[in-house]
């Protein structure tokens, strides 16, 4: 994990079990999991309980993800209402962005 100007950046492979592991792209889902993911990162759960996902917008795939991919995921903080906090996810392969997402958290 590096603390840049930009947000906090760490390395997520991605791997899968069961039926996914077949060749060919992840699915989607997948790979804004583990964007989601990635922000607990940067937000250390307060009373030993994670934050809870409460939603995601601007989620788009910009290439296809393997199983064995190295994706550099970037998370910034975007602030907080109340008890609700907003971040943005990125995530780059291979040097090309993949992945963009919004999301809010609760807790």
């Amino acid at each position: 994990m590096e603390r840049t100007d930009v947000g906090t950046v760490g390395v997520v492979l991605a791997t899968a079990d069961g039926d996914v592991t077949r060749e060919g792209p992840l699915p989607a889902t997948l790979v804004f999991e583990a964007l989601a993911q990635a922000i607990l990162t940067v937000e250390q759960p307060a009373g030993g309980s994670p934050p809870r996902l409460v939603g995601i917008d601007g989620a788009r795939l910009l290439q296809p993800i393997e199983p064995g991919d190295r994706l550099e995921v970037t998370v910034a903080d975007q602030g907080s209402f109340g008890t609700l906090r907003r971040y943005a996810c990125r995530a780059v392969r291979a040097g090309a962005l993949a992945a963009v997402a919004e999301f809010t958290v609760s807790g």
